[in-house]
Formats: C-alpha cells, sequence, structure tokens
C-alpha cells in the first residue's frame, strides 16, 4: 500500500517515458497466465492500476487533457514520430557503389594501362583505353547511387504521408480530430472498428475491443481489451494496447502511455535500422566472377612474363640473342617490355562493360516497375525479388493477380 501510495503521489514532472514504456514492454513480454500473475500484475499494482497511471498523468477520464500542455507533454514524454535517420548524401552514395571489388579492379586495370600509355609506350591514343574503363566505371557509380538516392527519396515522401493519419481524441472535454504526429502520452484516443492503434496505450471504461497483433506476434487469435486484467487458467483480457495492432471489432478509448521510438513498433523499428544489409545474389555471383578473373589472369599474367624471360635465357645461352653480350640500353627495355606485355593481359581481362550492363539493365527494370505503381528502393531489389520462385502464405493472407493499383 505504501508503495502504490507513493507512486501515485509522485508529480507529473517526475514521471519518465521510459518507465511507461518499461511497462508496455513487460505486458508484450509476459503472456501465460503464470508470468502475469508473477511479473505483470505486481508491477501494474505498484502504478497504482490503470486508475494510478490516469491519476499520475493528471488526466480526467470525461475531459481528456487540456490542449494547452499538448506541447510541454511532447518535451517531456517525446513526440509520436520515429525518426528517420538523415538521408545519405549523393557522394556517399558513390562512395558506397565505388566499393564494389568489380569496380575496383576496374579502376586499378584503368590506371595500370593509363600509367603504360603515358610513360612507357607513349602513343598518341594510348590513352583511350585507360580514360574508357574509367569513364565506364563513372557511369556505373553514377546511375547507381542516383537512382538509390532519388528513390529513396520518393519512399520517405510516401511514408510520411501514409503514417500521418487523423485520429479522434478527447482534449478539453470535447471531441476532436488530430494529426497521429500531434498525439501525445496522457491523449484520451477513441478507438472503433477498423482503426489502426496509434501509439501504446491503456484501455479505460467500459469497451468491447477486439484486437489484431498479428503484425507484432504473427498471432491471428483476437486479444480482447478492458480496463482490467482478467485471467482464469489464460489470459482473458489486458489492458495494454500496441501501436500499430488493428482494431478487429468493437469500440472503446485508451489513454496514450507511450508514443514514437519509445513504443513497442518503435523499439521494434529501431533495431532494424541497426540491422546491416547484405549483398545480393548477383552482385555475390559478380564478386566470385571477378575474384576468379583476376586470379586467373594474374596466373597467366605472370606465366607469360616467365616464359618471356626463359626464352631469352635460353637465347643467350644458345648464342641466339641479338647479341653475345649484356647491353643495358637494349635487354632492359626488352624485359620491361616483357612486364609491360603481362600488365596489357591482365588489363585486356577485365570485364568492364559487364558492371555497366548490369546496373543499366536494373535501372530499366525500376523505371518499369515504377509505372507498374511498384517503387523500388535500390537496384538490387529487382534482381532479388525477379529470383522468387516460390511465394508462401499462411492460411490469413492475401494472394493478388500481380497487379498493383
Amino acid at each position: 500500500g505504501a508503495c502504490i501510495g507513493a507512486m501515485t503521489s509522485r508529480d507529473l514532472q517526475s514521471v519518465k517515458a521510459s518507465e511507461l514504456s518499461g511497462l508496455v514492454r513487460l505486458t508484450f513480454d509476459n503472456t501465460t497466465a503464470q508470468d502475469v500473475k508473477e511479473t505483470v500484475l505486481p508491477a501494474f499494482e505498484k502504478w497504482g492500476g490503470v486508475e494510478g497511471i490516469l491519476k499520475l498523468l493528471k488526466v480526467e477520464k470525461e475531459q481528456g487533457i487540456s490542449a494547452s500542455d499538448v506541447e510541454s507533454r511532447k518535451k517531456q514524454f517525446g513526440v509520436n514520430k520515429v525518426e528517420e535517420e538523415p538521408q545519405e548524401p549523393l557522394w556517399k552514395l558513390m562512395w558506397d557503389a565505388l566499393q564494389d571489388p568489380t569496380l575496383i579492379f576496374l579502376s586499378c586495370a584503368a590506371i595500370f594501362s593509363l600509367f603504360i600509355a603515358i610513360f612507357v609506350e607513349r602513343s598518341a591514343y594510348g590513352w583511350l583505353e585507360g580514360v574508357a574503363i574509367l569513364f565506364a566505371v563513372f557511369v556505373v557509380v553514377m546511375v547507381g547511387a542516383i537512382n538509390d538516392y532519388q528513390k529513396e527519396k520518393q519512399f520517405r515522401e510516401l511514408n510520411a504521408k501514409k503514417d500521418d493519419v487523423q485520429i479522434t481524441v478527447l482534449r478539453d472535454g470535447k471531441t476532436t480530430k488530430v494529426s497521429t504526429f500531434n498525439l501525445v502520452v496522457g491523449d484520451i484516443v477513441l478507438l472503433s472498428t477498423g482503426d489502426i492503434t496509434p501509439a501504446d496505450g491503456l484501455a479505460i471504461g467500459r469497451n468491447d475491443l477486439e484486437v489484431n497483433e498479428k503484425m507484432l506476434t504473427g498471432e491471428t487469435v483476437m486479444k480482447k481489451k478492458s480496463p482490467h486484467f482478467e485471467i482464469t487458467e489464460t489470459v482473458k483480457s489486458t489492458p495494454t494496447l500496441f501501436a500499430g495492432t488493428f482494431i478487429q471489432a468493437g469500440e472503446g478509448r485508451m489513454v496514450v502511455v507511450a508514443v514514437g521510438a519509445l513504443t513497442y513498433q518503435g523499439t521494434m523499428e529501431e533495431k532494424m535500422k541497426e540491422a546491416e544489409h547484405g549483398r545480393s545474389i548477383l552482385q555475390k555471383k559478380l564478386d566470385s566472377m571477378t575474384d576468379l578473373i583476376t586470379t586467373l589472369s594474374m596466373y597467366v599474367s605472370i606465366s607469360l612474363v616467365l616464359i618471356l624471360c626463359a626464352r631469352m635465357a635460353y637465347a643467350f645461352h644458345t648464342k641466339q640473342c641479338c647479341m653475345e653480350a649484356w647491353d643495358h640500353t637494349v635487354h632492359w627495355s626488352e624485359l620491361l617490355g616483357f612486364i609491360i606485355t603481362g600488365i596489357t593481359i591482365f588489363v585486356v581481362a577485365v570485364p568492364e562493360g559487364l558492371p555497366l550492363a548490369v546496373t543499366i539493365a536494373l535501372a530499366f527494370s525500376v523505371k518499369k516497375m515504377l509505372r507498374d505503381q511498384n517503387l523500388v528502393r535500390h537496384l538490387s531489389a529487382c534482381e532479388t525479388m525477379g529470383g522468387a520462385t516460390t511465394i508462401c502464405s499462411d492460411k490469413t493472407g492475401t494472394l493478388t493477380t500481380s497487379r498493383m493499383t
């Protein structure tokens, strides 16, 4: 009793957003009747139950919060939006594209070719091959980077519009429509069939809400909500509603206790941001091919130089060389010529047109898919989805006719 009194007597300013978020997460992580009794109920009792949380947040069931308190609550508990990481600048996307092993190999080969053409062979148009390879690399990098930049920008704009939903809340004793981005902790939200829960909250008052939490748990069983836990052999109903879940049936009200990145859905999105994206299947195959070509051409080049040197040594030994004695002005140039021949073989083996052809083909695929109302953020996604051979769907899934409207 003393613990409950201490919690409910706290000032609103002393309540931390992370405490309320932790209470919601505790409910999500403990779903069996035994776990709820042993872990969740004691935690709720410390807060004085739903009524205690309402009192602590200075919220009246029939009045809601005051519109003048919205900004102060945003500062204390956060805004109802998961902040996206700043979009990567174009130069960073170009640098990332240049890290491809094939392009690195091509760039090195182009530099070798330019060096030999300018400083060794000194032919009038010998530099053209090196410049052509560098130009191909530049086109590949630019096409990939610009496509990713434009599609990421479009995707962010579409997401912002999609997430900006008008919801009904109770403020100053009156119902009003506000953007989901303007929702704050303490707001009383009116929910009905077909709504998407805009934030984490607790059911209050009489209601008959049935919620589909499949997007978070994968379970298709409807979860009943009530201001109090109802437990028999199983958990019949709980007061906790999670952001992103679907109101399958009924009407009711909830008080918001966590918003934005502090909702359970928000924490999952933050973790997903940290996940690193691997290379696509096609990229891995191109990497393997590049390694194979590099290795083979290196062995062939070295073998050719050794064979030419051996032939020269045999010619000296059998006195069949152009001169019987070593001449620095002649024979060092011949050896340098052997090395240049080996490097030339190495450069010629480079498939400079392959990355360009693949990038342009994927870019055309992105444009074609966009005409079908399918926005692809990254070029490699076209190849990945194009390689799908089987679509698996559960019994509640919906299969379309491959048309998007």
